[in-house]
């Protein structure tokens, strides 16, 4: 039985007390001392009969709205408890903040309900991958954006593990462009000059082939052919580059890891509040086209720079 103590009656204002004769509206269920109801003739309260609504105990309807309001998170933009102290992701203050509020028990209010599992793939988002600076995988995926997946499980186990080697094909095949694409835009560059500088031996070679070149860089063929190196040597720049390769599709994932990490604490050094680092993080990372283009002109103007100078030293 429904216990209708410490209650309000809607007509007189008073509280119930325990041994208050009390009816209730057959309709709504809104509660009324029986003198009250026939004082009235009926129930007044409308509002409730309008929407279709039954009635509910005060301390119940605290506890709807306890379940409904949530407050929105200045910094991160999380949903927490509408009293919550502190939020349940950044830990930001709310207490003494003015904080935006959402009542979900509006029915015009409608949103999507985010598994950070789901977008993570499983993978707990506040794991903690750097005991420092507190940057952990969720930061961290949210980083490299394209391809997560992949990169979370290596990641994972280049923390875990003292073996720092995984295999990258894509840094294998191309290792500056790789690099370009993943804004290592240091060690892109030094790559690209060390396999242009070790691949000149071949480059002479197939210059002192005159069928190679053509008649116009005849002078030029002719000078290649005269400071060519010997097939040995060639042979060894083409296994230097391989060996390069090799090394780097082993080490890449290792690279991006620790460049990953380090601008992810420079980012948190520079922004004044949590949302702010993660919307850095997500612009700071990911794939750059314009810099794999940027690259591929680099490397041409480099081997036309080559190019060039044994032409003037031919002449």
């Amino acid at each position: 039985m429904i216990s209708y103590t410490g209650e309000e009656c809607l007509a007189c204002g008073q509280k119930f007390g325990d041994k208050d004769d009390i009816v209730v509206c057959p309709v709504c269920g809104t509660p009324y001392h029986r003198s009250c109801y026939k004082e009235k003739g009926e129930c007044i309260n409308h509002a409730l009969h309008a929407s279709g609504g039954s009635w509910m105990a005060e301390s119940v309807q605290k506890k709807k709205e306890t379940d409904y309001i949530k407050t929105i998170c200045p910094e991160c933009s999380v949903l927490n408890p509408h009293d919550a102290e502190k939020c349940i992701n950044c830990g930001t203050p709310l207490k003494d903040r003015e904080c935006e509020k959402i009542d979900f028990s509006d029915e015009k209010v409608t949103f999507t309900k985010v598994d950070l599992t789901e977008k993570y793939y499983g993978m707990d988002p506040q794991e903690v991958m750097d005991e420092d600076s507190g940057v952990t995988m969720g930061d961290m995926a949210d980083y490299v954006r394209i391809n997560r997946f992949y990169y979370m499980l290596a990641f994972r186990r280049l923390k875990e593990s003292t073996i720092k080697m995984s295999v990258n094909f894509s840094a294998f095949l191309f290792p500056e462009y790789y690099c370009a694409a993943r804004k290592m835009y240091g060690a892109g560059l030094l790559i690209l000059l060390f396999r242009n500088i070790i691949m000149i031996p071949f480059l002479l070679d197939w210059l002192a082939d005159g069928e190679s070149v053509g008649f116009a860089f005849h002078a030029l063929s002719q000078f290649a052919a005269a400071h060519a190196f010997s097939a040995v040597v060639v042979n060894i720049s083409k296994a230097v580059d391989v060996a390069l390769k090799v090394c780097f599709g082993l080490f890449a994932n290792e690279l991006y890891f620790r460049h990953t990490l380090d601008t992810l604490k420079r980012l948190r050094k520079v922004s004044p509040t949590h949302l702010k680092y993660k919307q850095l993080a997500g612009q700071c990372g990911g794939i750059s086209i314009m810099g794999i283009l940027t690259m591929i002109l680099v490397e041409f103007l480099l081997v036309s720079l080559i190019l060039l100078v044994l032409t003037l030293l031919s002449q």
